[in-house]
């Protein structure tokens, strides 16, 4: 029997909107060749039954972003580029080809012994929590970020257990202090002639740091539960959207 790309871990309402999405992860045939991150495996969240290009148009994209500021529909500087990663799960999705993975045993083996990244594209505060606590249960690490660390439709009980497992998105110092102040380690984004912060270290994986280590080999976007009083990465806007970062934050 071949081994299959990816796993469907959930199908159901969004906890962000009540919208259907489905999730899947990725990284079992082929491992992940991303330079940046190193090889994790992937996890996808999409909005069930619709391209992620045209969810994004649509704004159906928000069953799995939520009220991020970075959606397209809201002018924003999203880094993910639809047509690759998230499309080409989508259409392994019409295709069929994506076992279940039918409970929480069967997701916890996909991810044990491996380094697991919540949140390829979407936001993690979208999933039941109880799916990425069966995914690293066994997993040798993982990263996650959600940008819905405000977000009054997140109930108290899933944000409670979700905050160990990913830290705050944040991108500016304001919204540091601001999470810092709700217990939370972060990831911020910050523009060049921004200085560190109290308790802020260069990501390892930016080009500032000189690319020293992956997202898989540094393990420090690892959640906030027990580590409130740990230092939180900080990484330079890079990339294509990067000018519209700038922009959008001049404009707030």
């Amino acid at each position: 029997m071949r081994t299959p790309t990816g796993y469907i871990l959930y199908r159901g309402p969004s906890l962000l909107d009540g919208s259907p999405i489905v999730v899947v992860a990725t990284g079992f045939k082929r491992r992940s060749a991303n330079a940046k991150t190193g090889d994790m495996v992937q996890t996808y969240i999409l909005a069930d039954g619709i391209n992620p290009v045209e969810a994004a148009r649509t704004g159906a994209d928000a069953a799995v972003c939520g009220d991020c500021k970075h959606r397209p529909a809201n002018g924003g500087a999203c880094y993910v580029t639809l047509i690759h990663g998230p499309s080409a799960v989508h259409r392994g999705l019409v295709r069929g080809i994506y076992p279940v993975a039918q409970d929480a045993d069967a997701i916890a083996q996909l991810g044990a012994g491996r380094m697991v990244r919540l949140g390829t594209y979407g936001d993690p505060a979208a999933v039941p929590v109880g799916v990425w606590e069966a995914l690293t249960r066994n997993a040798e690490g993982r990263t996650g970020y959600t940008h819905q660390w405000l977000n009054p439709a997140i109930s108290a009980a899933q944000w409670g257990r979700l905050t160990a497992l990913v830290m705050a998105s944040v991108d500016s110092e304001t919204e540091a202090v601001q999470a810092r102040a709700n217990g939370l380690r972060y990831f911020r984004i910050r523009t060049a002639d921004e200085p560190m912060g109290p308790r802020e270290f260069v990501c390892p994986a930016s080009e500032e740091a000189g690319k020293v280590r992956t997202c898989a080999t540094c393990k420090a976007c690892n959640g906030t539960q027990g580590r409130a009083g740990q230092a939180s990465p900080v990484i330079i806007v890079h990339g294509t959207k990067s000018a519209r970062f700038v922009a959008q934050r001049s404009h707030a």
